[in-house]
Formats: structure tokens, sequence, C-alpha cells
């Protein structure tokens, strides 16, 4: 390296190339921004957490040790788990003690339009402000951003398939802000469909994919379902990634390509 040269940019991601490069300069120490501490906040009275026995009615939590587990893969840092049941109040009290305490409060459920939907009102009680509430997705279509007092909150729905997909396009891009990090290198690339895909019209699809090969001309395949169904799980573990389907497509043709998101970067 000259004498004057810039090492890295500010914003870098301090992985192995990064930190080698650094002790190659000489430098002992750099100045960096903390981890983003996040507190993953699920409601729903009938979710329980897995390894209890079912009660009537009742569904296991998924989502707050997949979101953990996505969470942290993605460089931050967990620092609370809780469960909140049905009531505005305790809702308003939770989101108002966590927003003291965590940089992104992250909910999943309570944020569509139903009787027992109290996470909007309570952040609106709260003096919170709104971003944006829904976006023509699918699935997460109720997804919602914002911010109570000094915390950001990202609103994710319910249903476990729908959260991860929400989380993987918009938490990243959260946590990268939040260190200032550049601009990264697209996370998208374009995949080739095995099959035909068919979608109807109106919302930009996001469909589980799997990378499944090499076709002739050498571009990577992705083998996906011919529909999205947002509490089906099972159908995660066989996942690489998600396709885009545009809104105003209604058909793909078997090779033709399309936008692929890997769920790991």
């Amino acid at each position: 390296m000259r004498q004057g040269q810039l090492v890295l940019k500010a914003g870098r991601r301090l992985d192995v190339a990064a930190v080698a490069v650094i002790a190659a300069a000489g430098c002992g120490k750099v100045m960096v921004r903390l981890r983003p501490r996040i507190a993953v906040l699920t409601t729903g009275d009938e979710v329980q957490s897995p390894g209890t026995a079912l009660g009537v009615a009742a569904i296991w939590d998924v989502n707050s040790p997949m979101l953990t587990a996505a969470i942290s893969a993605a460089g931050a840092d967990v620092v609370e788990v809780i469960h909140g049941g049905d009531s505005l109040e305790a809702l308003r009290i939770t989101l108002e003690e966590l927003s003291q305490r965590v940089d992104i409060i992250v909910t999943t459920g309570g944020i569509s339009v139903g009787a027992a939907d109290y996470v909007k009102p309570a952040i609106a009680d709260l003096g919170g402000e709104i971003g944006f509430s829904g976006v023509a997705m699918k699935p997460g279509k109720p997804v919602s951003f914002g911010r109570i007092g000094a915390a950001y909150w990202l609103g994710l729905p319910g249903n476990p398939v729908s959260a991860l997909v929400t989380w993987t396009l918009f938490g990243p891009e959260i946590l990268a802000g939040l260190a200032g990090a550049e601009p990264n290198v697209p996370r998208r690339r374009h995949v080739a469909a095995e099959g035909k895909l068919t979608h109807k019209l109106g919302r930009c699809e996001l469909r589980l994919a799997t990378l499944c090969g090499i076709d002739g001309a050498g571009r990577e395949v992705v083998r996906c379902p011919q529909d999205t169904q947002s509490a089906r799980v099972s159908r995660l573990v066989d996942a690489d990634g998600l396709v885009f389907i545009p809104a105003g497509t209604e058909s793909i043709p078997a090779g033709g390509m399309v936008e692929f998101l890997p769920f790991n970067v």
C-alpha cells in the first residue's frame, strides 16, 4: 500500500479481508459502530413456546426462534425475545419499555385489520410514527415500518413464511442503514426458472425457490412451487431463497429469467 492510500471506506463491514488489510496497514485500533440491538416481540394469545403441550386452539411459536436465527445471521444482536398477548394496554406498555432499551423492535402479528390487531393502535397511543403500512406484495402485504421514540419498528405478519419473507426483504437493509454501511453489491441475481410459473396479476409475488442445477447455457436454475402458502413452514427446509414475480406478469415460461434473492448472503 502506498502512503496516503485509502485502505478501507467508511461503512465497510469488517469481514476477513477487511481485518487483514487493517492489520497489513499497521492499524491497532479502528472506529466501529455497535451491532444493532434488537428485540423480537410476538403477539397472539394462541402462541405457545415449542416444547410445551399445546392447549386448545393453540400453535407453537415458530417466529421467535426463526427470526432470532435470521437476525443473528444478519449481524445484529437479539437482546430480548418477548411474547405479548392480545391486549392493547399490555402491548403499549411492552413497546414503550422496549423502545428505551433497543435500536429496533421487530414484531410479528397484530398488524392487520382484525379486532385483536393492537400493534399499530399501541404505537399510535405512544406517539410513534408509521412510515409505511402495507406493501403490494404476496406474501407479507401487512408489513409495516416506523419509529417508537428513538427505536425503529419493523412489523412483520404473523404467518411464519410471510414473516421470513418480509424480514429477508426489509430487515438486512434496515440493519445496513443503522450501521452506516456503504451500499452493498445487489443481493439479487438472475436465474432461470425450471418450469413455467403462473401468477395472479396485482401484487408482486415472492415465491420460495430451490437451486437445482445449471442449464446448458451455464445459468443457475431454480425450482418453485406453483403457489404460496404463508403457513406451510415445511417448505422452508428445501428453499434456498425467493424469486420475484412482478405484479404485472401473468406467467413466466420454463427457462425464463427471474430475480432470485438468497436467504443466506
